[in-house]
């Protein structure tokens, strides 16, 4: 397996645990892992983006057009970040309904898939709003191209958790059961 995956959005959404949530499953599945991962004014909901490279080569940054995955917390993000997916490359999106349609034409062009789910509003009825990026992390975990098996990604968040450990994975669950509804249609 051999996966680049963007993780972007807002400071303060939790991007650096999914990050983490990602990189010590891949570490537990036997393969190398490379992360970095850039702040923007993240203290004030400023941008992030974190590049994670699983068997990757040695560079920590992934290069413009070559990102297998996007995982994207907030939808401008998505847009913001959409040069660095490759060709036939695939965003999930937190959001109702995917991206901007000024970007349609991009997307078409290059085939970039875009799955959406409103895990904001899943999150909230789960009854918390911060848990939306694990929600996110299941989402991704049910596509069959997205090669990260849900039981481990279980076992690292069981780890990982230190006191929402419950809930954590009650999102998880969620996402991903969300997921396998929207991918076996």
């Amino acid at each position: 397996m051999d996966i680049k995956l963007i993780i972007t959005g807002n400071g303060g959404q939790g991007i650096v645990f999914l990050t983490r949530l990602f990189a010590q499953t891949a570490v537990t599945l036997g393969h190398s892992v490379m992360v970095s991962e850039t702040h923007g004014m993240s203290q004030r909901g400023g941008s992030v983006i974190s590049h994670l490279k699983i068997n990757g080569d040695e560079a920590p940054l992934i290069l413009s057009g070559t990102a297998d995955f996007m995982i994207a917390l907030e939808a401008n993000e998505a847009v913001r970040n959409l040069a660095l997916l490759r060709r036939a490359g695939m965003v999930f999106v937190n959001a109702d309904d995917g991206l901007r349609s000024e970007v349609g034409h991009h997307l078409d062009r290059l085939n970039i898939k875009v799955m959406r789910l409103p895990a904001s509003r899943l999150a909230l009825e789960l009854g918390s709003a911060s848990i939306t990026n694990i929600i996110m992390a299941g989402f991704a975990a049910a596509h069959p191209a997205f090669d990260i098996p849900i039981k481990k990604m279980t076992a690292t968040v069981e780890k990982i958790s230190k006191n929402n450990a419950e809930l954590n994975l009650k999102a998880l669950e969620t996402g991903y059961q969300a997921g396998r509804k929207i991918f076996s249609a």
